[in-house]
């Protein structure tokens, strides 16, 4: 890692930070390239999607976690698959930065190991001394962080990678699109809806975003506490990520997806969990286990949605 220095005025400020990891250079270049890896990869980022692009270049949505909201912005990213290299640069950027952009390069190391970099150029809207330090202070502990968490998931993965579990769950409703996404987007009534959700605390995170703390009634007859993260996209979809979670998952992600279908909607819930390795005594049984208990929640609030829409459709 490269020592942190001061930006100086005026000047584009470059800090390149890097770490081995224990996996091979195409996987972590795989996990890096394609932005639906990235909130398993970083746990502040609640959402990350691809609005276009092509097979070299690409503009992304980003929805970053700090604190009690969540901020959105754009990158523009270009892939270079031959270098195991993406560039990015952000589209538009807040004060105190007035420009920033870098690189995350991948460089093979063995058959199972690689090094990865981490590059940042930025060049500081201020030349304030307390501004530029806390740029650059900033920027070393992100790029710490953020290669820490990289190097973790990627390790995961390489060593098994059946600790990433992929759950689906549709229904085919009789109802409107609206009136499922009205019950999908109103996690606040699920309590009075939902027989296995005891309790709801809905705060607002920011433009079309929920922070939702909730009690859950699981199978075993405990009451398990979540804190959650939610993404509206009206009128059709919902993504979420888990900020609180049991020890047996180290990332849980999903989505609910409302469709129209002829006279009908498929509604749909996707779960992504990865496993830890450490609460984790037998995989296969974990997975098991995971698959289990999570379809059955989703059957369950697909079941009410299609419930609560065709009631609607019936005038009940």
């Amino acid at each position: 890692m490269s020592a942190p220095s001061k930006p100086a005025p005026g000047e584009v400020h470059e800090v390149e930070h890097r770490a081995e990891v224990a996996a091979p250079a195409e996987l972590v270049y795989r996990l890096l390239a394609d932005v639906t890896h990235w909130p398993r990869l970083f746990p502040n980022i609640a959402h990350m999607e691809r609005f276009s692009g092509d097979a070299t270049s690409e503009r992304v949505g980003v929805w970053l976690v700090s604190g009690d909201r969540v901020f959105p912005w754009v990158a523009l990213r270009t892939l270079r698959p031959g270098e195991l290299r993406v560039d990015y640069r952000q589209e538009t950027t807040q004060a105190p930065v007035a420009d920033m952009g870098g690189s995350w390069i991948v460089e093979p190391l063995s058959e199972r190991t690689c090094r990865v970099r981490l590059l940042h150029d930025c060049r500081p809207a201020t030349d304030e001394p307390a501004t530029l330090e806390f740029i650059a202070d900033t920027l070393d502990h992100n790029s710490t962080a953020e290669l820490a968490a990289l190097r973790e998931a990627a390790e995961r993965e390489a060593a098994d990678e059946r600790l990433v579990v992929r759950i689906e769950d549709t229904a085919r409703v009789g109802g409107s699109a609206a009136d499922v996404y009205e019950f999908l987007a109103d996690a606040a009534a699920w309590p009075g809806r939902i027989p296995h959700i005891v309790s709801v605390d809905a705060r607002d995170g920011g433009d079309n975003v929920q922070l939702l703390d909730w009690v859950t009634h699981t199978e075993r007859g405990v009451d398990h506490p979540s804190k959650v993260v939610r993404v509206l996209f009206p009128p059709d979809r919902i993504v979420y990520r888990h900020l609180l979670l049991p020890p047996l998952a180290a990332v849980h992600t999903g989505d609910y997806t409302v469709t129209q279908d002829g006279d009908a909607v498929v509604v749909s819930s996707r779960h992504t969990v990865v496993l830890s390795e450490s609460g984790v005594t037998d995989v296969a049984e974990a997975v098991a286990f995971t698959r289990r208990a999570l379809s059955t929640s989703s059957r369950e609030v697909l079941a009410r949605a299609k419930e609560f829409a065709e009631r609607r459709r019936h005038g009940g």
